[in-house]
C-alpha cells in the first residue's frame, strides 16, 4: 500500500473508507475536519482527529494532527501524503484519543 494522496477526493476516500474516520459536513473554507467514530466537538470529549488544510488550488497541503496539537503546539504532516506514514500518524492519534476518552 504505497499510495500517495494528492487530491482531496483520494485523501477523503482513504480517511473515511480505509481508516474509518467520519467527515464533518463540507463547509465554505479551505479545510475539512475528520473525527473518530462520530462528530463530537465538546472540549472534554472531542473526537476530532485530523484537519486537512487545502492550498489556493484546493489541493491538500497540510494535515493537522488534532489530538497531538494544542494552541501552542500544532503538529502537521506535509504533502506528499504517503499511505504508510498517514496510517501510522492517524493510528497514533486514535490511540491517544481512545486513551483520553477512557479517563
Amino acid at each position: 500500500m504505497g499510495a500517495t494522496y494528492s487530491t482531496l477526493e483520494d485523501l477523503h476516500q482513504c480517511l473515511t473508507h480505509e481508516f474509518g474516520l467520519v467527515a464533518e459536513a463540507p463547509h465554505r473554507g479551505s479545510w475539512r475536519t475528520y473525527f473518530w467514530r462520530r462528530v463530537e466537538w465538546h472540549p472534554s470529549r472531542s473526537t476530532r482527529t485530523v484537519k486537512v488544510l487545502m492550498d489556493a488550488a484546493g489541493r491538500p497541503w497540510k494535515i493537522q494532527l488534532c489530538v497531538s496539537s494544542d494552541n501552542n503546539n500544532s503538529v502537521f504532516l506535509t504533502a506528499p501524503f504517503m499511505h504508510d506514514a498517514l496510517k501510522q500518524a492517524i493510528d497514533g492519534e486514535i490511540r491517544q484519543l481512545a486513551g483520553a476518552l477512557q479517563r
